[in-house]
């Protein structure tokens, strides 16, 4: 097993190893219930920096880590479709790879733990409140008393994370429990995330997940609705390998659906036979289609295109690139732009879709 390469972690996780702490040996017990793992190799990332910094085999259901660390820092374990997110630290943590929310044994950590077990308790009282609405009740009424009550729940879930921060508002577990806070979030928007962030200090707010989502934020504020499109260029983004960008399309006079998509991506794909009905319908000198393809490789996306019969233009290969520029977060993503490229809707689907190609194409 490898010893964790301190002097690299002070050096990328220096904001967090700002905060304060000095050497301290950890010892991670896990175990893995699933009875199929043995020899399966389970890494640890350092989750703010993205990099692996160890990792140690599954050996008659259970694993071990070993190490120094000069201060907490979010790390994620993580082995074939199993992970969890815990905080090293000082101490003997344990945990079993099956539970993502299971550590415990140390300070933080225990904290973790008491964090997202009243989430998920505020998650059961909820169902329990909807389970419990009698059957004779109107439909009119009972829609509004479920209403009510998940409403009630997502306030209580906005509280619970702040009451936490109070006491660990510039720490690793204030980072993990913000980037939870504000990835769990219903009305996720700049607006909240800066109203948020008046609860936490710089350590949290340069963890690098969380910078990774305000510049996502940020993105998504410079191309809200009535703004004018932002380029991006992917450079083999044609068919033939050759450089596309989205102004090749956007600006050109036309109104210009553009569906960010992938060829793994389900929900995408349902929406295919809408897109298809909406190109039919209204291509040509008014009104085209683009898709974009994102965090996908070439050939999947290309088989995809083939098997649903997509005929409209593509942009291959766009990973990150536009999803950055248009502060995207999941898929599937369309946006509306006019004639002149400005951007008149964004995230529509269904039904809501084809109402407003139909309301600019009168």
């Amino acid at each position: 097993m490898k010893s964790l390469k301190i002097v690299v972690v002070i050096v990328v996780s220096a904001m967090l190893a700002a905060c304060s702490g000095e050497n301290n040996k950890y010892t991670i017990r896990g175990t893995v219930s699933d009875g199929l793992s043995d020899g399966t190799i389970v890494f640890m990332t350092d989750f703010g920096e993205g990099f692996i910094v160890d990792s140690t085999k599954v050996i008659n259901g259970k694993f071990t880590f070993e190490g120094v660390a000069d201060s907490a820092i979010v790390v994620r374990l993580s082995m074939r479709n199993l992970s969890a997110e815990l905080i090293l630290e000082k101490g003997t943590i344990s945990i079993d790879l099956s539970d993502s929310y299971g550590a415990k044994g140390t300070p933080l950590n225990d904290k973790w733990n008491e964090f997202t077990a009243q989430g998920e308790n505020l998650l059961m009282e909820a169902r329990e409140k909807i389970e419990a609405i009698d059957d004779s009740v109107p439909v009119a009424e009972k829609q509004e008393l479920q209403e009510r009550i998940v409403d009630e729940f997502f306030e209580k879930t906005d509280r619970l994370p702040i009451s936490f921060l109070k006491e660990h508002p510039n720490d690793a577990l204030g980072a993990l429990i913000f980037y939870t806070w504000m990835q769990n979030r219903v009305d996720r928007s700049y607006e909240k995330f800066n109203e948020a962030a008046r609860y936490v200090g710089e350590c949290v707010l340069n963890f690098g997940p969380i910078k990774q989502m305000k510049a996502y934020y940020e993105m998504s504020e410079k191309t809200a609705e009535g703004n004018l499109f932002v380029d991006f260029t992917v450079e083999n983004g044609n068919k033939d390998g050759s450089p596309v960008s989205l102004s090749d399309y956007v600006g050109k006079g036309k109104y210009v659906l553009v569906d960010f998509w992938a060829s793994w991506c389900g929900p995408c794909r349902m929406e295919t036979p809408v897109i298809k009905e909406l190109y039919n319908k209204y291509k040509g000198d008014q009104f085209e289609v683009l898709g974009v393809a994102v965090w996908d490789d070439r050939e999947s996306t290309l088989s995809a295109i083939k098997e649903d019969g997509v005929t409209w233009p593509q942009i291959l290969d766009g990973q990150d690139v536009p999803a950055v520029v248009y502060g995207i977060q999941a898929i599937p993503h369309m946006i509306l732009f006019g004639p002149d490229g400005t951007i008149l809707a964004r995230d529509l689907r269904g039904d809501d879709l084809i109402e407003k190609i139909a309301e600019v194409m009168r």
